[in-house]
């Protein structure tokens, strides 16, 4: 296999590596962090893609492109933001699943660059905007379980 089949099916398949990471730790509480942190990050870097609207790095010639041409803005990546978030969610709980998970979306960032759809920054922008939501979204969790104490 060369490398530009293997980075492309990183890129399309990769980011399933963390989220089987994140529903092997079978504890519903991950799970239910995890789903909350992937909606959240879809609905942050949903409308910064919009609102920044930066081009692709192959559609303007900053970088050739390898594969199929993705829709949309660059800025940031959804894949990264997707990876991380499923990643960071699972590393907080599960420390070995989580380390898989995290070296996994790193895997899947440096594709993106690698075929030519995202710059360094929207994968770094990505990335750290899924951690920071997963992480936000566990405080938050842990704030109302705590205020809310299941009834036994």
């Amino acid at each position: 296999m060369n490398l530009n089949l293997f980075m492309a099916l990183v890129s399309d398949w990769g980011p399933a590596i963390p989220l089987l990471c994140m529903l092997l730790t079978a504890d519903k509480k991950i799970i239910a962090r995890g789903i909350a942190s992937i909606l959240l990050t879809w609905g942050v870097t949903q409308p910064l893609k919009l609102i920044v609207a930066r081009p692709r790095p192959f559609t303007v010639g900053a970088a050739p492109l390898i594969g199929k041409a993705p829709e949309g803005f660059s800025f940031p990546s959804q894949h990264a933001g997707f990876s991380f978030t499923m990643a960071t969610t699972t590393e907080l709980y599960r420390r070995t699943l989580g380390i898989i998970a995290l070296l996994s979306a790193a895997l899947v960032a440096y594709s993106r660059v690698y075929l030519g759809v995202h710059y360094w920054t929207d994968i770094i922008a990505g990335a750290i905007l899924g951690s920071i939501v997963a992480y936000i979204v566990d405080k938050v969790f842990s704030h109302y379980e705590k205020k809310h104490p299941k009834k036994r």
